[in-house]
């Protein structure tokens, strides 16, 4: 079987307005948060300092606006039956599902997922409670007589953790460390999301040969984990700095685990 993988740098509102109705099996997002400051906060113990980059900072009604209209085009894009992801923390998860609940009567919200990190930051304030989760939000198109898509037994044969023993049934909360170093080796991206979580969220809701989207590609693990395991893939990408960090991690890493050849391109994108 041989798959196709796709890289678009460009906006992501725009590049998805291209993308025809019911085409995408699944879609995982992990859009920006808005949690940047303009001035980072750095750690006395550590190297970590706090979140600065001009692509996460919306004013409060823009990132409303941002979020309702990427959000639209991606339900419009997925299949019935198809999923949609959402990787949050408490700045924006909220504002997500009140969108999806207060516009879009035809998505269906299965489970809110609690991303548990074991090794997180530290909180360098000293002021709150340590940010130690993500949340995730598992959302369904459920129309045209169809159900959505869960591989219910690969969850309980192959997902295991230290609060999900293998063989049973997979909680809603999971235990995945921070991405370790050698997942960073084609460069370094602030939010890169580590193999296993999307590992766990494409196998569970995808079969070999669906479609995979990620509108905020970062530095390509959607794409990487979609080449790995037999499903086809776009990636939209905004920023020219990470475009080479994807290009590494999909042609330099050729393994699959089928063995299936790939094609990869990697285009920019055209008003």
């Amino acid at each position: 079987m041989k798959t196709t993988h796709k890289i678009i740098q460009g906006d992501a509102l725009k590049v998805l307005k291209t993308i025809p109705d019911n085409s995408v099996d699944l879609v995982f997002a992990d859009p920006p948060y808005n949690m940047s400051k303009k001035k980072g906060l750095n750690w006395a113990y550590s190297k970590h300092v706090t979140m600065q980059e001009s692509w996460d900072m919306f004013s409060k009604d823009d990132f409303f606006k941002f979020n309702n209209g990427w959000l639209a085009e991606c339900f419009r894009i997925l299949k019935h039956g198809g999923s949609l992801w959402i990787s949050g923390s408490f700045h924006n998860i909220y504002q997500m599902g009140f969108i999806i609940q207060q516009f879009h009567p035809e998505i269906k919200i299965n489970n809110s997922i609690v991303w548990f990190k074991p090794n997180a930051q530290p909180n360098i304030t000293c002021r709150f409670f340590t940010e130690s989760t993500e949340h995730l939000i598992w959302a369904t198109k459920n129309g045209d007589g169809k159900k959505w898509k869960f591989n219910y037994q690969w969850t309980k044969d192959h997902i295991t953790d230290p609060i999900n023993p293998i063989g049973k049934q997979t909680r809603n909360v999971w235990s995945i460390p921070l991405t370790p170093k050698s997942e960073k080796w084609a460069g370094a991206h602030p939010t890169q999301k580590p193999f296993e979580l999307l590992k766990r969220i494409i196998l569970s809701s995808t079969n070999e040969g669906d479609l995979v989207l990620d509108p905020f590609v970062g530095s390509g693990t959607t794409s990487a984990v979609a080449k790995y395991y037999g499903r086809n893939s776009i990636g939209i990408e905004l920023s020219d700095k990470y475009i080479g960090i994807i290009k590494k991690r999909l042609q330099e890493n050729q393994k699959t685990l089928s063995g299936s050849q790939t094609e990869i391109t990697i285009e920019k994108f055209k008003d």
